[in-house]
């Protein structure tokens, strides 16, 4: 089974998509590094806000931490700065897992929980899908999610997850790390 945590209407899209409609863009980089860009991998664009945006996600954030943690039965203490992210058609990310894990290169990470919060009415694109895979020997077992704007979707870092190619339109999401 593929845990799951969501938060409807965890905050209102509306200001932030304006900004984010607008905002400068440069290639999301993987790995926590803020050079390595590796378009084979993970092709969308990072944008820049503006630091009471920013702010304003984190402390959003820091409200919902506790209740997060006790969701997943762990102990986290801060949120690693977010990324607002924009999918374009094309724009994908692998299969790929954000940390508690040996197949993360940087361990000094300590990612216990990730986020995604859903900016884009999902009727505004097609592809862009977020799918969880479940873990071995549960099989092919392979969960999507496509929620409302404003919505955020909690897991755990382990979990092995994937954006799918965007086909049509655009696709505005938050993404954030809780650490331990």
């Amino acid at each position: 089974m593929i845990e799951l945590l969501t938060i409807p209407r965890f905050l209102d899209p509306a200001a932030i998509l304006e900004e984010v409609r607008g905002a400068t863009a440069s290639a999301a980089t993987v790995y926590g590094s803020k050079s390595a860009v590796e378009s084979n991998v993970r092709r969308t664009k990072r944008l820049d806000v503006s630091a009471a945006t920013r702010d304003a996600v984190v402390q959003r954030l820091m409200q919902q931490k506790d209740a997060i943690a006790a969701h997943f039965e762990i102990t986290v203490d801060e949120c690693e700065e977010p990324q607002f992210l924009r999918y374009e058609q094309g724009d994908f990310f692998v299969a790929h897992q954000d940390g508690n894990t040996p197949l993360i290169r940087d361990f000094t990470l300590h990612r216990k929980v990730s986020v995604v919060i859903f900016l884009s009415d999902p009727r505004d694109y097609d592809g862009g899908a977020l799918v969880f895979h479940g873990r071995y020997p549960e099989g092919d077992l392979r969960q999507t999610v496509a929620p409302d704007p404003g919505t955020l979707v909690a897991f755990r870092a382990e979990t092995t997850h994937e954006v799918t190619p965007l086909t049509r339109g655009e696709r505005f999401t938050i993404a954030s790390w809780y650490r331990a």
